[in-house]
């Protein structure tokens, strides 16, 4: 900085305008010089907190998949139990005593819609006050084990009403209340030897409205009257079957 020569050839002092008097109404202000780089304290960015959980703790996590273990290996035990095990056994099956073969005459059932006409006893007074709907009649026979032929007269009774049937089945089961007559009785069918079948074995079973009386006998008896009478009781239980499907 160079300053002025004065005439006498002195420099001259420097002048300045003057200092503006203090005021204590204008305040000082007073600059804080920033310095150009931050310090690392300030310049470091503060992390950022880690998310909430929203889900289950750890513990419960834990939980839950030993739970879902468990449940599957319940299931896989199940599963090898049902392949691994042995099959269960077949059902039994039902054993018939006696094998039957339809008698050549009549060829087919005989049918009827008037039970009473075809009835004899308290049996018939009973199905002239409570007619029935059909009666199907048809002989059979089938082989005893000495070798005699026995005669099986099936008969179905078709009621109107199950009422009907229970009240029909109980009567006919009773001793001396008559029944319906057997197929041979009521001269439809022949069986040599025999001219009715009611002095044999009898038996009679109800299905729904349909009540089934079979009665059966041999021409040649067993010596002993009562083991000939057992023995065609037997006979008549077994033939019951053949009443479901007879046509």
């Amino acid at each position: 900085m160079s300053f002025p020569e004065s005439s006498s050839g002195r420099r001259a002092t420097p002048t300045f305008p003057p200092r503006p008097l203090d005021d204590s109404r204008t305040p000082s202000l007073i600059l804080s010089a920033l310095p150009d780089v931050l310090p690392e304290s300030l310049r470091r960015e503060e992390p950022t907190p880690p998310p909430r959980r929203t889900g289950p703790s750890r513990p419960a996590i834990i939980k839950i998949v030993a739970a879902v273990v468990l449940v599957a290996t319940l299931v896989g035990l199940g599963v090898w139990a049902l392949t691994d095990s042995e099959p269960a056994p077949p059902a039994p099956v039902a054993q018939h005593e006696f094998t039957f073969t339809r008698a050549a005459e009549p060829a087919a059932a005989v049918l009827d819609s008037d039970c009473a006409d075809h009835a004899y006893g308290q049996t018939k007074r009973f199905l002239a006050t409570t007619a029935c709907q059909q009666l199907t009649r048809a002989l059979f026979t089938t082989t005893l084990s000495d070798g005699r032929v026995a005669y099986s007269s099936v008969a179905v009774v078709r009621m109107r009403s199950d009422a009907d049937a229970t009240a029909l089945f109980e009567l006919v089961r009773k001793d001396n209340t008559g029944s319906i007559a057997d197929i041979v009785r009521d001269r439809a069918a022949t069986a040599p030897g025999l001219d009715r079948l009611s002095k044999g074995g009898f038996a009679a079973d109800k299905h729904g409205n349909d009540v089934v009386i079979v009665e059966s006998d041999t021409a040649t008896k067993d010596s002993d009257p009562e083991a000939h009478r057992n023995e065609l009781k037997r006979v008549s239980r077994d033939a019951l079957r053949l009443g479901r499907d007879l046509k």
